[in-house]
C-alpha cells in the first residue's frame, strides 16, 4: 500500500499584488515530493523535446525548459470539501471531446506563473470501497509524453483523512496586554 501526504504550506504563498495569497498543498507519495516524482518522469521527455526545438532560438539562453517545473494547487482546490482528489475532477477549461483520454482526470500541478491551467499535470483517480488508485499521468499539453508514474494505491481511510485537513491558516493567538 503506498502513503498518501499533504502537507499545508504553513505561511501564505507569496502572490503578485494583484492576486491573493493562498496556501499551498504540497502532495507527497511513499514520503517522495510530488513534483520530484514528476520531475524524474519527465526528465527524458523534456531533454529530448529541449534538444528538438532549441535550433528554434537564435539565442539559446532565452530557451529554458526545465522537467518538473510546477508548483502545488492551493489547499482550498484539492481539500474538502472539494472533490477534485475524489470523484469530480474540475474541467481543465479546454474544450475536449467524448474520448479524448485527459477527461474526467484531476489535476494535481499547476503552472509556476500561478494560472494553473496554462501548463499542468494530471492523474486519473479511481475510488474503490477501500482504496483510492492514481494512475496514467500526463502532461495536458504533451500527451505523447509516457510517465513512469504508478499506479500508486492508497488506503481510503487515509487518503481521505488527508483531504481533510483545515485549508484555513490558523489565527494568531491574542496576546495579553
Amino acid at each position: 500500500m503506498d502513503r498518501f501526504e499533504v502537507t499545508l504550506y504553513p505561511s501564505l504563498a507569496a502572490c503578485l499584488p494583484e492576486r491573493r495569497p493562498y496556501r499551498q498543498a504540497r502532495i507527497a507519495i511513499n514520503g517522495q515530493p510530488l513534483i520530484e516524482l514528476v520531475r524524474v518522469a519527465e526528465e527524458p521527455w523534456a531533454r529530448a523535446e529541449y534538444q528538438e526545438r532549441l535550433p528554434e532560438f537564435d539565442n539559446p539562453e532565452e530557451f529554458r525548459f526545465e522537467p518538473g517545473d510546477y508548483h502545488y494547487l492551493t489547499a482550498a482546490r484539492l481539500l474538502l470539501p472539494s472533490r477534485e482528489l475524489l470523484d469530480r475532477p474540475r474541467d481543465p477549461g479546454f474544450v475536449l471531446g467524448p474520448d479524448n483520454p485527459c477527461r474526467g482526470k484531476a489535476t494535481v500541478l499547476g503552472c509556476t506563473c500561478g494560472i494553473v491551467e496554462c501548463w499542468f499535470v494530471q492523474v486519473r483517480v479511481q475510488l474503490l470501497a477501500e482504496v483510492v488508485i492514481w494512475s496514467d499521468f500526463g502532461q495536458f499539453h504533451r500527451p505523447l509524453w509516457q510517465y513512469d508514474l504508478g499506479p500508486f494505491t492508497f488506503d481510503r481511510r487515509q487518503y481521505e483523512a488527508q483531504l481533510a485537513q483545515d485549508a484555513e491558516p490558523a489565527a494568531a493567538p491574542a496576546t495579553a496586554t
